[in-house]
């Protein structure tokens, strides 16, 4: 991928505090790791632009003393790329980011994607 695709519709940082365990700037950490997985699957992809289409969906899990130890945080996405054909397609999904066992060494986060629908534009 080259240059940096256009991102719109996340909201900033300080309005989604609990969003914190994914890094400083969730927004560039998930199209890193969303771009990352489509080049997976076709090396010649470009993502051109991902646009957040709701208010994230958070689920955080406290353990007994009160303290969030997993959360899941959902995005629903509209992702526009251009494959190695040179093809455009329009994406819809959801990007799901899922942490474990936060705050601890044994801490791991997750991620995945669910393909709603491909479009070619």
């Amino acid at each position: 991928m080259t240059g940096r695709p256009e991102v719109t519709g996340f909201p900033p940082p300080d309005m989604v505090p609990d969003l914190g365990w994914l890094g400083p700037d969730y927004v560039a950490a998930l199209v890193y790791d969303l771009t990352q997985g489509l080049l997976r699957q076709d090396p010649g992809t470009t993502v051109l632009g991902v646009r957040c289409e709701a208010r994230p969906e958070l689920r955080p899990s406290v353990d007994p003393a009160g303290v969030i130890r997993s959360h899941d945080a959902t995005f629903r996405l509209r992702v526009f790329v251009q494959d190695g054909t040179g093809r455009p397609w329009r994406l819809n999904g959801q990007w799901t980011y899922a942490g474990r066992e936060l705050g601890t060494s044994t801490a791991s986060i997750r991620h995945f994607w669910r393909l709603i629908s491909a479009e070619g534009v």
